[in-house]
């Protein structure tokens, strides 16, 4: 079963700080599930790595070897273009960010749950009919359990 991984969560595998049970849990559904993003996720996750640089939460040879980590995770990148106009309306009838937007799409096309730590992607998600794992929403075992990890 496809599933939609939000870069919220993927950043937290690697920001200690960041790292919840919950976070956990993803990682090894993430590890054992068929797993997608949008392509703005590549942008989105290095331009996050980039800020945290800045804001000295990492260095520079931390950054790249996360950027190196994070290229062997099996996530499959949605080659599709976005269609504007579905993101727009989204994000519109949502109130989130085109960025949010875009994987909440993803999800509706895929007709797969979403796992995240975005509170409004979750609750946008949700109303929209999707299956959500979010802090809040399933725990870790939750998760576990559903995907029998």
């Amino acid at each position: 079963m496809p599933l939609v991984l939000d870069s919220s969560v993927c950043l937290s595998w690697f920001f200690p700080d960041e790292r919840t049970a919950f976070t956990d849990a993803a990682l090894d559904v993430a590890a054992n599930e068929e797993c997608w993003v949008p392509s703005l996720w590549r942008l989105e996750f290095s331009n996050a790595l980039l800020a945290a640089e800045r804001k000295r939460r990492l260095t520079r040879a931390e950054r790249l070897q996360t950027l190196d980590e994070a290229s062997r995770l099996s996530l499959r990148v949605d080659a599709q273009v976005h269609d504007l106009r579905q993101i727009s309306s989204l994000a519109d009838r949502h109130a989130l960010s085109a960025y949010d937007a875009a994987y909440l799409e993803l999800a509706l096309r895929l007709g797969a749950p979403m796992i995240t730590l975005d509170k409004g992607l979750a609750t946008a998600g949700a109303a929209a009919g999707l299956q959500v794992h979010a802090p809040g929403r399933s725990g870790a075992a939750q998760l576990r359990g559903r995907y029998n990890i």
